[in-house]
């Protein structure tokens, strides 16, 4: 992978996301997916913002549906591309490799 290319934390928790909430997967399911799985609430608009850019490195691809009834604007729902399954699959490699054999010292008496 070049320059730009590696997927930072935010980026791989969204695109995981993105496929564990599969056919449904707009802004507010990932954001919802990923405060439940990941524990994390990096907010609305952030999700939104990695999503875009995932989308502009081509690890993502968007459709945008049809109006509601109710009106509004119509949703955007994402699908990972085949390149952005290859770098989600080096990012988790990637943390394999750094934490394989890594003794962590215990909390409490830092050995």
């Amino acid at each position: 992978m070049g320059k730009g290319e590696h997927l930072g934390e935010l980026e791989a928790l969204v695109l995981a996301s993105v496929l564990h909430v599969g056919d449904a997967a707009n802004g507010a399911a990932v954001y919802r997916e990923l405060e439940a799985r990941g524990g994390r609430d990096p907010g609305v608009a952030a999700i939104h913002v990695t999503l875009r850019r995932l989308e502009a490195k081509g690890y993502l691809t968007s459709d945008i549906g049809t109006p509601s009834r109710r009106g509004g604007r119509p949703r955007r729902w994402y699908a990972p591309t085949d390149r952005g399954m290859r770098a989600l699959g080096a990012f988790r490699r990637m943390w394999e490799d750094v934490l394989t054999d890594l003794a962590l010292p215990e909390p409490e008496t830092g050995r």
